[in-house]
Formats: structure tokens, sequence, C-alpha cells
């Protein structure tokens, strides 16, 4: 099997059987035998050994394996993945000491990838306090093509998505819920396209509205929207926005308002093409709520 067909099928497999991929990663090392192998290997490693499983020291050691291979060029790049790898599951293994031998840039991105990590495995505390480390750690500023950027959106609409849905989320979850919107905004707008920008305004209006902050939901839902409309942006998008205006003009009293948003998100709800109709349905279903 070559690596690209390993990896595809690896990650295929992995929501459904992590322990049969961990195992598989654990044995087939071999089949990274080139220098480009070596950081989607560790990718997925990271990815399965922390995020599903929580095994934390054995997805080092198959870092640390890598970082051994013939096929590692010790380029900087190569070198600094690795260890951001490696970092984020000593992080998840407790061991933040580890964190201070590295380069800012991949400390701030290994907590991120942590925080990532500990909010899939509902470790909220440790999620947020990761998060919170990596953004404090960020403050200064961030280059242009840092690969902590990229991280550090995930996280902010990661943990923010779980703790809208969280039932008995605390006073303190709920602020931080707030931040890593904004954060997963400030840090979208730099890692991706206008369709993560738009995508993270809607985040950020979902998070206010699940804060009660209706007001703040309906500014961020018009954002949203404005990126759409200077993007011609296609209905399955549109309609997000305006079922999310909806339900924050509904929250704040707005009756009109919200009657109007929605009957423009069910019409450009017609128009989204049928295989996507299904990703439509829980917020669909909201507007007649």
């Amino acid at each position: 099997m070559s690596f690209d067909a390993f990896l595809e099928t690896a990650w295929n497999d992995h929501a459904d059987r992590p322990d049969e991929v961990a195992g598989r990663l654990a044995h087939s090392m071999a089949l990274a035998t080139e220098p480009g192998h070596l950081i989607p290997y560790a990718r997925i490693v990271a990815h399965v050994y922390g995020e599903h499983l929580g095994r934390w020291t054995d997805g080092v050691a198959l870092i640390e394996s890598l970082r051994r291979s013939a096929a590692n060029d010790g380029k900087p790049e190569t070198a600094s993945a690795l260890a951001r790898y490696a970092g984020a599951l000593l992080c998840g293994a407790g061991d933040d000491a580890a964190l201070a031998a590295l380069d800012r840039d991949d400390r701030i991105a290994a907590l991120a990838i942590a925080s990532s990590a500990f909010t899939a495995r509902s470790e909220w505390s440790r999620a947020i306090g990761a998060l919170d480390e990596a953004l404090k750690e960020a403050e200064p500023g961030i280059v242009y093509g840092s690969q902590a950027i990229r991280p550090l959106a995930v996280a902010g609409n990661n943990l923010a998505e779980a703790l809208e849905s969280k039932p008995d989320r605390s006073a303190n979850e709920t602020f931080s819920m707030i931040g890593a919107a904004q954060a997963g905004l400030t840090y979208w707008k730099r890692a991706g396209t206008w369709l993560e920008e738009e995508r993270a305004f809607w985040r950020l209006a979902k998070s206010r509205l699940a804060a009660g902050d209706y007001a703040d939901a309906i500014a961020s839902a018009r954002d949203c929207l404005a990126v759409c409309e200077s993007n011609d942006a296609p209905a399955f998008e549109r309609f997000f926005g305006y079922a999310a205006l909806a339900q924050a003009q509904r929250a704040a009293g707005d009756t009109a308002g919200a009657a109007a948003s929605a009957r423009t998100a069910v019409e450009l709800h017609s128009r989204v093409p049928e295989d996507e109709r299904h990703w439509c349905a829980a917020e669909l279903a909201r507007l007649s709520g």
C-alpha cells in the first residue's frame, strides 16, 4: 500500500475505529519513506492518540520514532511540526514544562492543538485553560504565515461550538465560549478565506445567542450576511446567516424582524442543493421552534 492510500484509509476509519487505526499507525511507520510523509503522519498520530484515545505518551513515543526516521531531512519546518505535535501530546499528558523548550509559535500551536483535543474529550477546564494560555502567548502578535494561526482558529471554533451545546454550562464556561468564538473569528480572518470568516461570524452569533447577548448576536449575524453579500455566497451559506439572525431577533423580541428573516431563510433553503440540505435540518427546525 502506498503512503497516501494508507493515510487516506486511516483518516476515513479513525473516527469509528480509533484503537484499530492507532495500531496501524504504530506498526506502519516504514511507509513514511520521504520527508514529506513525516508531518502528515505526526498530525494523525497526535489526533488519534490524543483526541480520540487519550494515549498521550504513546503518541509522543511514535512522534519520537518519526524524529529518528531515516526519512527525516532535518529541515526546520519538519522539526518544528514534530515539536508542535509532540508538545500537544505532552501537554495532554500533563507535562506542561515540556512546552517551555518550544519556540514561541510552536508552543502556541501545541497549546491550541491540545485545547482542541481536550474539547473533543469534554475536558472543559483543560480545554479552556490551554486555549487561554495560547491566546495570552499570542497577544503580542503573530507574524503572517505562522503555523500557530490555524490551530488557534480551529481551537476557538471547536471550543465555542462544544460549549454552546453543553446543557449545564457554567457562567465561567459561558464567558469562555464567547472568548473562544471571538478568537476563532480573529484567527480565521488570517488563516482562511471569506468562507471561514463568514462562518466564524455565524459561530460568534450562535455563541452570543446561547449566552443571551441578543443584540450582539444580531450584530454578528448581520456581519455574517455582509460577508456573504460581498462574496456572492451560495444559498447554503446565506441560509445559515438568516437562520441565526431570525433566532436572535426572536429572542430579542423583534417578532416582525424574526418573521421576515425566517421567511428569507426558508426561501434560501429551497435553493440549497438536495445533497446539502441534511446539514440545514437542525437550523430549519429551530426556525419554527
